[in-house]
């Protein structure tokens, strides 16, 4: 499979956001995450870095 998890950066360290991630869409500077079941998440910030073959991407926000 493909999903990714989704990493925040707080305070420094970084915290699971999301698992089994699909798809990130970006809009200016709001981020909306979809997970393989349908769920959604919203939130200000970019990405930092995009692991594929990790499987990682971590945001700042």
């Amino acid at each position: 499979m493909c999903e990714s998890k989704v990493f925040l950066i707080r305070d420094g360290r970084e915290e699971l956001l999301m698992e089994d991630v699909t798809r990130i869409e970006i809009e200016g500077d709001k981020l909306k995450i979809y997970g393989i079941l349908g769920e959604k998440k919203e939130l200000e910030g970019k990405v930092v870095l995009m692991d594929l073959i990790g499987h990682k991407i971590v945001l700042e926000g």
